[in-house]
């Protein structure tokens, strides 16, 4: 309990707080957006760079670990789909946003900032390395299914490699490979550029979490209680159940690797699986309920999680 008050309690008062002050216009949308902007293109690819570039790669690289993860995202992908589709009669694009609910957790603006709060700054890598594998893996299936309820007659291939000019301009994914190609190549910054980026990306955690308040401020839900509980269930309870069964049985991965990872999918729906609904005007506001209840319900499961990791 002394574990969920030192760590827990602070971080979700964090989001609290951002949320507060979107509620109460102390934070307009606008200046929501700016600090959003910050987190997004400044202090979280300072700390990504940082923490990747002094990873040594071969700790990156663990087989096992990207093993289990994808063997578990996978899974519960085609299981949020295939139920979707049966429970909620939906097209193949609606599925595939809930799949993709069902396997993106909040990593960037929550799971690494708690992650170093509960276990330490090497337990983010794991966090970063699931990350990376949402965004070339996870991400581009779920568009490639929408792609294929439109019927614009293009190849699975082409619609596959169309997502990766937008990945490759973003800026997460654009820091961990820049930073574990420095760590391959045993580049380490100057001090002076080291005290920059610990100085930036130490803002990341703080603002990330003020943000994701203030963002949640802006969503509501109307209507779809069904299906919004269903994503929210299977985010929340199926895909942690499942990366702890591959991690743990399957494959035996690191027991840092597992507890982190695991923290990591028990965290709420992310805030893509909202931009890549809007940005084809598809299941949006399934999609913002999600987000925001997922948030909600996870501030006692995630707490229930770290009372039984202690």
């Amino acid at each position: 309990m002394q574990t969920i008050l030192n760590n827990a309690l602070p971080f979700f008062a964090l989001i609290f707080c951002g949320y507060a002050a979107g509620r109460l216009n102390l934070l307009t949308a606008t200046a929501a957006a700016g600090v959003n902007t910050f987190v997004f293109f400044f202090a979280l690819p300072a700390f990504l760079f940082s923490l990747m570039s002094s990873s040594p790669i071969a700790e990156v690289l663990n087989v096992p670990f990207i093993e289990a993860y994808v063997l578990a995202s996978l899974a519960v992908f085609g299981l949020a789909v295939a139920g979707g589709r049966m429970l909620f009669d939906v097209g193949r694009g609606e599925a595939a946003i809930q799949g993709l609910a069902a396997v993106l957790p909040n990593t960037g603006y929550m799971g690494i900032p708690l992650a170093i709060a509960v276990f330490g700054r090497e337990a983010a890598v794991p966090l970063v390395v699931g990350l990376t594998l949402d965004g070339v893996l996870l991400i581009p299936l779920g568009i490639l299914l929408i792609e294929s309820e439109k019927g614009q007659g293009e190849s699975p291939l082409r619609t596959i490699l169309a997502t990766f000019p937008t990945l490759a301009r973003n800026p997460l994914i654009v820091s961990i490979f820049a930073g574990l190609a420095a760590s391959a190549a045993g580049l380490a910054p100057p001090t002076p550029v080291n005290n920059f980026l610990d100085l930036l990306g130490g803002a990341a955690g703080p603002c990330a979490l003020f943000a994701l308040g203030a963002t949640l401020a802006g969503r509501s839900i109307a209507g779809g209680a069904a299906e919004i509980g269903y994503m929210t269930a299977l985010k929340l309870f199926v895909h942690p159940a499942a990366l702890l069964l591959t991690a743990a049985v399957i494959f035996d991965v690191d027991p840092l690797w597992t507890s982190a990872a695991l923290l990591g999918a028990s965290l709420p729906v992310a805030a893509n699986v909202f931009i890549v609904a809007r940005q084809y005007d598809l299941y949006v506001t399934r999609a913002s309920g999600a987000v925001l209840v997922s948030t909600a319900v996870s501030m006692v499961t995630v707490s229930a999680l770290l009372l039984l990791l202690a």
